[in-house]
């Protein structure tokens, strides 16, 4: 195996995606207590998904077919788009709660920093917390129940 800077790239990016993928999956659903609630979300940017998986799609057979290169850089490359097949399409969005809060997009909420909680007309669950709004794009009008059950026994 070839240790050039696409390589290294390539590892370094698959370390990466590996390691989003263990926390994601495992990690979150133990860490800060137990988990009271997990709900998953709508997805959005599903393109980006297409996109991003397509263009690695489209270098794996550029490398591997086209330029005859390195096969060592053709197999990063078709475990890197693995990887990401797995994050953009098969992986779902989710918000857990715990006791002392709840975590969304990898980060960790306190419910005694929430300010604001406002229902949009299409389902959307909109939190201020002083420096940021976040978005819940729930997938179902029970998910979203239990959600303002929580927030309101935890607030």
């Amino acid at each position: 195996m070839s240790m050039d800077a696409t390589n290294i790239f390539l590892i370094v990016m698959i370390i990466g995606a590996f390691l989003f993928s263990v926390y994601d999956g495992l990690v979150l659903h133990f860490w800060k207590g137990k988990t009271i609630l997990s709900v998953p979300l709508r997805s959005r940017g599903k393109w980006d998904g297409y996109i991003f998986v397509g263009l690695i799609a489209m270098l794996f057979i550029s490398n591997a077919f086209l330029r005859h290169g390195p096969v060592s850089t053709s197999v990063l490359l078709a475990v890197l788009g693995i990887l990401f097949f797995y994050i953009c399409f098969i992986r779902k969005g989710r918000v857990i709660f715990k006791e002392h809060g709840f975590f969304y997009a990898l980060l960790f909420f306190e419910y005694k920093k929430m300010e604001r909680i406002n229902l949009s007309e299409d389902d959307v669950l909109v939190i201020e917390t002083g420096r940021q709004r976040l978005l819940l794009f729930v997938r179902n009008e029970e998910d979203l129940e239990q959600i303002l059950k929580i927030f309101t026994e935890k607030s």
